[in-house]
């Protein structure tokens, strides 16, 4: 199989700012960047700009509370792999995934940052170069068909932490028939204010709040019938993750989720 156009793309055609923080910010102003811009990932750099490490929303839902002294080098995650601007996409993509990762980060010589790039930019990419191998595949062919979900009265701790173990950003949410009814994120429960105490503990102050006081209400959701292409322009215009996967619009039953490595891999293989 000969290399998709996406593939051989190099990363610094695509690759963007990524946010930045000092080792020495405070944790809480970090997760008020998080709540702000939506990013899921911000870099710690030193004072020339070398990259330290990085911060992702799993690491701000850790914060103790809106109180705390922890700092940015506290909460701080090594970064597992990083790229050059000499390399294509289907590297960073293959690096991503061995990683399980949905970000990585381009730096120079010296470590010094020159970009990040992201699951969505192969996607975005995509959705200009290669939009035929988007619209002749269908969601069917790429979802993932087990699907982990929660109900609305599941406890928010709980899920936190199936969340966390999982290594997943979000989960669907369904009622007992198994329509789709909302869905929620780690971003939901930034966006609310949660922090440890509340989600590793039910006796915590809001330790009984239920998924449904969390989730976002009105969720986008696609067909098995639909094309990458509508998946894709989602993604990259909203922002979103994933998007659950019903059987019809009536019904409305959850039958699986697509994401951006799903959609990523299509177009990094050449469909």
């Amino acid at each position: 199989m000969h290399p998709s156009r996406v593939s051989l793309t190099p990363i610094s055609r695509v690759m963007k700012d990524p946010i930045t923080v000092s080792p020495h910010e405070s944790a809480t102003r970090v997760r008020r960047l998080f709540r702000d811009t939506m990013a899921r990932v911000i870099v710690v750099t030193d004072e020339h700009g070398r990259a330290l490490g990085w911060v992702k929303r799993s690491n701000v839902l850790l914060i103790t509370s809106t109180k705390s002294e922890a700092t940015a080098s506290d909460i701080m995650e090594d970064i597992p792999f990083t790229l050059s601007e000499n390399n294509t996409l289907g590297d960073a993509f293959k690096l991503m995934t061995k990683y399980d990762e949905w970000y990585g980060i381009v730096v120079g010589s010296s470590w010094e940052i020159r970009g990040i790039v992201g699951m969505e930019d192969i996607v975005r990419l995509g959705l200009e170069s290669s939009r035929g191998i988007l619209e002749r595949a269908r969601v069917s062919d790429y979802m993932t068909k087990s699907v982990v979900y929660v109900k609305p009265d599941d406890r928010v701790a709980t899920i936190w932490r199936l969340m966390a173990s999982l290594g997943y950003a979000g989960l669907p949410v369904v009622n007992d028939k198994g329509r789709l009814v909302g869905i929620i994120t780690q971003y939901d429960l930034i966006r609310k204010g949660y922090t440890r105490i509340e989600l590793e503990s039910e006796s915590g102050p809001r330790g009984g709040a239920r998924v449904r006081d969390a989730m976002t209400h009105s969720v986008v959701y696609l067909y098995p019938w639909s094309s990458l292409a509508e998946a894709a322009e989602i993604i990259v215009k909203r922002g979103f993750g994933r998007i659950p996967i019903v059987d019809g619009p009536k019904t409305r039953v959850l039958v699986g989720v697509i994401d951006r490595e799903d959609i990523a891999r299509a177009l990094v293989s050449g469909g």
